[in-house]
């Protein structure tokens, strides 16, 4: 009897822990971006010291978003683009970073608040636009990834910071980001 009661605190602990995961998820999905312990635990209907049980802090937490946000974004970010010409993959890529970088968009920016305080945050921030500028060098013809201005602009153009700054400061619907992405890929890849 007593290892069954022990299995169903096992279970539960489980529970509370994805449920607890799930809640900051979607705190920073509505927009909050400094969540509290005590907003998690509210949205995730357990009490506060279950957070801490679960998380030894805020950190630890953040740390759980990031890996479930990289098993989740690792098939489309990896995806194998269907064009043959490069110019045409360049294009089915916007496309791709556009979707992905919609739903990246709120942690971005709840990182970007945290980032300061948190080596981790910090490492992940270097780590995605490594990743985006990793994805892009592969894309491209040698020519153009040799023109260091030229990549480096296209390397800027396509990133998630400007993405958040089309979307934010400059006001513009997915569909109006996505066009200025792609004029200016094409504009700066021309000959």
């Amino acid at each position: 009897m007593p290892v069954k009661n022990a299995d169903g605190r096992r279970t539960r602990g489980q529970a509370n822990k994805l449920s607890i995961v799930r809640a900051l998820s979607d705190l920073i999905r509505e927009g909050v971006v400094a969540p509290t312990a005590e907003q998690v635990a509210a949205r995730a209907g357990v009490g506060l010291r279950s957070v801490f049980r679960h998380f030894a802090d805020m950190e630890t937490l953040y740390r759980e978003i990031a890996n479930e946000l990289d098993e989740l974004l690792r098939p489309t970010v990896y995806k194998r683009l269907k064009s043959k010409d490069w110019h045409d993959r360049l294009i089915e890529s916007i496309e791709l970073r556009a979707q992905v970088f919609e739903d990246l968009m709120p942690f971005h920016i709840a990182n970007e608040v945290h980032r300061q305080e948190s080596p981790f945050l910090n490492a992940q921030q270097v780590k995605s636009a490594a990743v985006q500028r990793e994805l892009l060098q592969h894309l491209l013809p040698v020519e153009i990834v040799a023109d260091k201005p030229r990549f480096e602009a296209l390397n800027v153009m396509l990133s998630l910071d400007a993405w958040l700054r089309l979307r934010r400061e400059q006001g513009l619907n997915k569909t109006a980001a996505k066009r200025v992405m792609l004029h200016a890929a094409v504009a700066l890849v021309r000959p």
